[in-house]
């Protein structure tokens, strides 16, 4: 539950940052200030605004100035109907790239998960991916994203590589991000992406490192493609 409220806070954030900019109070080129008054201004966890502002700096909404600080330097896009997080999907830029480095980050963890996973661990990837199933023949889509990115993170801990691990944590939210709104907006690619879930999973089982990559690059590929198709239809 805890998890969930934040993540309410963090969008309520972007919410109310689009109200000021829509109703003149917060221009394109403003400042905006720093992060202890506005965590207090708006009644928000240090936590909950730095998700908030990471949110916006990978939609391209804020930059950092050097010598001025954090500037507001486009208007928030387009937010979809599931809630208040703003459409990744539609800024094609900011998902192409998060898309290049999950393919450079999870074919290196799935790599060395499968050579230092024990077969305890392996089962319970399999247990991931049958529920992972499960979800997804009961078409509960919130459920299937939760699962999907549990998922992925186990595989970058599996590698027991700190700088792997580091590196996927650094994405690990514009995952969750870009994995909610896959499932929602584009479930029906989810059948094919369920297969490539229990390719990685029966490579890492068979104990084929380079199999496993494999399956994992094919797999990111296929989100890549499946981006590129949602960004080609009728708006």
């Amino acid at each position: 539950m805890a998890i969930i409220a934040k993540k309410k806070l963090s969008e309520k954030v972007v919410e109310e940052i689009r109200k000021r900019m829509e109703s003149g109070e917060l221009k394109i080129g403003d400042k905006l200030p720093n992060q202890n008054e506005l965590s207090k201004e708006l009644g928000v966890s240090r936590t909950s605004l730095r998700e908030a502002m990471n949110i916006l700096d990978l939609l391209g909404v804020i930059e950092q100035k050097p010598g001025f600080g954090t500037a507001i330097r486009k208007h928030i896009p387009q937010i979809n109907s599931e809630g208040l997080k703003p459409t990744l999907l539609a800024d094609g830029k900011a998902t192409k790239e998060l898309l290049a480095a999950r393919k450079i980050i999870e074919t290196g963890a799935v790599y060395l998960a499968t050579q230092n996973a024990t077969d305890r661990q392996i089962d319970q990837l399999e247990h991931l991916v049958n529920r992972m199933q499960k979800l997804f023949e009961k078409q509960d889509f919130p459920g299937y994203g939760q699962v999907d990115l549990k998922f992925h993170c186990q595989i970058a801990d599996l590698s027991k590589n700190r700088f792997i691990k580091d590196a996927f944590v650094s994405i690990k939210q514009h995952m969750e991000l870009f994995i909610q709104e896959h499932t929602l907006l584009l479930h029906d690619v989810l059948e094919e992406s369920q297969i490539h879930h229990r390719n990685i999973c029966r490579a890492i089982a068979a104990r084929d490192p380079e199999q496993a990559s494999k399956e994992m690059e094919k797999h990111i590929t296929f989100l890549q493609g499946s981006h590129k198709n949602y960004n080609k239809r009728p708006k």
